[in-house]
């Protein structure tokens, strides 16, 4: 039974932390209805499950890009899909964004090469760039940057101002920037169907990143994005988007590509969605020795052990033995049941060699994992069952 200092602690690490990370935004923001905002703020911190818009456009861009690495040669169960999954818009003749046709033709054109980039600074106070760099710091979106990277984005991004009620992006536009948000609420939505009119999407709140399918895939907007209340994002051109996130995220995945493929979890999960996941990750190291998961804690982070050897020991009753349950190899996984019960860690994982994982956060976990559900699920009774 749980002590009134553990209840202290629990308190301390992650209630009161919840609790005044809510008090401030709603401060700032000043919502005039609070129980619609905390909800908002729930779903947010949680992180939400691919929406109907979302995996459309998951599907559009995994057909996108099995046409591409065949050559647009389809074989007869891409053609089946094709007649699922619609191709990714192409801008209209006449658009002046024409000569940006393909992603190949972006990825490989002479504009793209690195020696002709130089990126735009635009100068700003040191406090100013700081304040930046711990937006950056809360996106994923600029997860696989160094610190000399963040720091050429922070000298590229320009502030912008919108009022209440204003369009910052509308669908089907060309779109050369990318938005990540400082203050202020917007809403996107998007029309599936002209008779239907705009679906509501999701809300973007500070820290949120968005227009980046527009500068990755070298189409139009997919959505539009409209303030609920008024705005300051910081905008990103697409010449410093391409040099430095896209490449960075280029190389993330390159590095964790063979990783990834050996991970049985993983076998029926496609090269679109991996490479999803591969951004998501963070690299974290441990001694032999080290405590990497302790039972009872509340855990938000999912393990993908990428070097080295682990155990994972439980506790059966309360003053028992700890009893070693599993090993853990390369390719092996921990720290889901957490993640998939919001329950407290099941048992001590524990490394038994110089330990190097991959980690997923819990909103991470959730879009990105949340197909696997079930597998998971299944093999999170090695945790709860005690050796014969």
């Amino acid at each position: 039974m749980s002590s009134g200092k553990d209840h202290r602690v629990y308190m301390k690490a992650k209630i009161d932390d919840f609790l005044n990370n809510f008090t401030t935004k709603a401060i700032t923001d000043k919502p005039n209805n609070l129980p619609e905002y905390l909800l908002d703020f729930i779903k947010q911190q949680l992180g939400l499950k691919l929406s109907e818009s979302e995996h459309e456009e998951l599907l559009s861009l995994r057909q996108f890009m099995k046409n591409h690495e065949k050559g647009k040669g389809s074989s007869s169960e891409s053609q089946s899909e094709d007649d699922e999954v619609d191709d990714l818009p192409i801008p209209k003749k006449g658009r002046a964004s024409m000569a940006r046709t393909s992603v190949s033709a972006e990825v490989f054109g002479e504009w793209n090469k690195k020696e002709n980039f130089k990126p735009r600074i635009i100068p700003k106070s040191q406090d100013l760039k700081i304040r930046i760099h711990e937006r950056l710091n809360k996106s994923f979106m600029f997860a696989s940057l160094d610190d000399k990277e963040k720091d050429i984005i922070v000298d590229a991004m320009e502030e912008k101002n919108f009022p209440a009620n204003s369009f910052v992006i509308r669908q089907g536009e060309d779109g050369n920037e990318l938005f990540v948000v400082e203050t202020g609420k917007l809403e996107c939505t998007k029309v599936f169907s002209q008779e239907e009119g705009p679906k509501f999407l999701k809300f973007y709140q500070p820290g949120e990143a968005f227009g980046e399918l527009a500068l990755l895939y070298n189409a139009p907007r997919a959505a539009t994005i409209k303030t609920v209340t008024e705005s300051k994002c910081w905008c990103l051109d697409r010449g410093t988007f391409n040099h430095i996130v896209k490449d960075a995220a280029a190389r993330k995945r390159e590095r964790y590509e063979k990783f990834l493929e050996a991970v049985e979890l993983l076998k029926g999960v496609d090269n679109y969605e991996k490479m999803q996941i591969a951004d998501a990750l963070k690299s974290t190291s441990f001694a032999s020795g080290e405590y990497v998961i302790r039972q009872g804690d509340w855990g938000d982070v999912f393990y993908i052990l990428e070097e080295g050897t682990a155990v994972a020991k439980k506790v059966f009753f309360t003053g028992g033995p700890e009893v070693e349950v599993k090993q853990y190899m390369p390719g092996d996984y921990f720290g889901e049941l957490s993640l998939l019960k919001g329950e407290p860690r099941a048992a001590n994982i524990i490394a038994t060699s110089a330990l190097k994982c991959v980690s997923m956060n819990r909103k991470a976990f959730k879009r990105m994992l949340g197909p696997l559900d079930e597998i998971l699920r299944r093999n999170a009774t090695k945790y709860t069952t005690a050796p014969n």
